[in-house]
């Protein structure tokens, strides 16, 4: 299998985002990065285009799947929980948005989808530290690791997709228009995340 990096999905490689982009109609994959190539891990010998309708679909409950062929029919954006499974079994929980170019709908249109970690590695390390312990010390450390660090990053890698919207728009309106869009939805991550830390200050 050839693992094909361009365009926006390479932007989303370098901050850390598996990103695919999938044929309208027939959801054939006909671009992703390889942090997308590694979520899926075909367990059976599959072309690429099909990892799309074979690694990720069966993998979202039937509620979200309507919404998502809605979204998908229309070409509007939508937002739903696919739980990935390693191969030991664990569960890996993404948020995948997906969102086509603005504008007149055209018949080989595409559409992008963004997977976004419920959890990191990290985070995962730091939340067992403070079940085990339960001490409130540990959960001050959860949240300066959340504001001050996860927060600050998804900060730049916005700053970072609107500066590069600017000069992608110059060569390809429509991958400027994907770049901007990314960097909303990189806010609108931040903003989830303040407002999760702040609730858990409210609480304690």
């Amino acid at each position: 299998m050839t693992t094909r990096r361009e365009g926006v999905c390479t932007l989303l490689q370098d901050i850390g985002l598996p990103a695919v982009r999938v044929k309208t109609v027939s959801a054939e994959v006909i671009e992703f990065n390889e942090l997308f190539s590694s979520l899926v891990r075909p367990v059976a010998p599959m072309a690429y285009p099909a990892w799309f309708v074979k690694g990720v679909l069966p993998f979202v409950t039937a509620a979200d799947r309507t919404s998502w062929a809605a979204a998908f029919d229309n070409q509007t954006s939508v937002q739903i929980h696919v739980a990935f499974k390693t191969v030991d079994g664990r569960a890996l929980n993404y948020e995948m948005r997906s969102f086509s170019p603005a504008g007149p709908k055209k018949p080989d249109q595409s559409i992008l989808c963004v997977f976004i970690p419920f959890t990191t590695p990290v985070f995962e390390r730091i939340c067992d530290t403070h079940l085990s312990e339960g001490r409130e010390l540990e959960r001050c450390r959860i949240r300066n690791e959340l504001h001050h660090g996860i927060s600050q990053r998804l900060l730049g890698a916005a700053f970072g997709c609107k500066a590069l919207a600017a000069k992608v728009a110059i060569l390809s309106e429509g991958l400027g228009k994907d770049a901007s869009d990314l960097a909303e939805l990189v806010n609108e991550a931040v903003i989830e995340l303040q407002s999760l830390v702040h609730s858990d200050q409210n609480q304690s």
